[in-house]
């Protein structure tokens, strides 16, 4: 399979795997051009983590101890075969990739595509950014939408609202190809804007040395230390060519 929108549930954050679900997606010729459609494939699977289920991620997902009791160990989890992507896509993915790693599942040949990197890239301006808030901002029914967000929080329905965000974006960027989403996706990851904290809203470029320094003590986001770290070599080359033009 060449693409997957894959979306999993742990027994606490950062724990061990206790649900992973999935559903293909393919670009198909429809009246000459290229659109974005989900396959009839699609899986979920719920495993045994190595210690009782937490009370915080239990109220998020309402998965119980008892519901994964009989299950599999979460160490077992593969893709089905006839599953197995090269591109995998989900919102905040690398979560789900650091989740499948701690079962002992390879990563490396999955090529992962953000769909939360991708909406902040395009809508820097809205005031959230979770899946339920912009599963709301691209719809066009929204007692429909939220219909189907109130059967959420399961893995397979997430991969599914995804599905809908992911869609309205490669329509958005006239994106023709799974690589050319790739490489959309690596592109966002460089942010533009300040998702979190007192800047929250705040575009890097507004941001002076002080912010800048500020940000930078209190992140360990490498893509954002990134986008700091350019805008601040730009504040300290601009002050330069100041200081020089003053001399003259």
């Amino acid at each position: 399979m060449t693409a997957l929108i894959f979306d999993t549930e742990t027994h606490k954050l950062h724990g061990d795997l206790i649900e992973a679900a999935g559903i293909g997606c393919q670009f198909i010729e429809t009246g000459g051009h290229l659109e974005l459609i989900r396959t009839q494939k699609e899986f979920s699977q719920r495993y045994k983590p190595s210690e009782p289920i937490g009370l915080g991620a239990m109220a998020v997902h309402h998965i119980l101890d008892s519901d994964v009791q009989n299950c599999k160990p979460y160490t077992a989890f593969q893709f089905p075969e006839d599953m197995i992507p090269t591109y995998i896509i989900g919102h905040n993915i690398d979560y789900d990739i650091e989740t499948i790693q701690r079962a002992s599942m390879p990563t490396f040949f999955l090529r992962p595509i953000c769909t939360l990197a991708m909406a902040r890239y395009v809508w820097p301006n809205l005031e959230a950014h979770n899946l339920a808030a912009l599963a709301y901002h691209v719809s066009s029914n929204r007692k429909a939408t939220r219909r189907s967000l109130r059967n959420s929080h399961s893995a397979l329905n997430d991969c599914k609202t995804t599905f809908s965000l992911l869609y309205r974006i490669v329509k958005d960027q006239n994106i023709q190809s799974f690589e050319e989403l790739y490489q959309f996706s690596e592109q966002a990851r460089i942010p533009t804007h300040i998702f979190w904290g007192k800047y929250k809203g705040r575009s890097i470029a507004s941001l002076d040395e002080w912010d800048i320094e500020w940000i930078l003590k209190r992140t360990d986001d490498n893509y954002l230390a990134s986008a700091l770290h350019y805008q601040l070599s730009k504040l300290t080359q601009d002050s330069s060519l100041s200081f020089d033009d003053d001399l003259l």
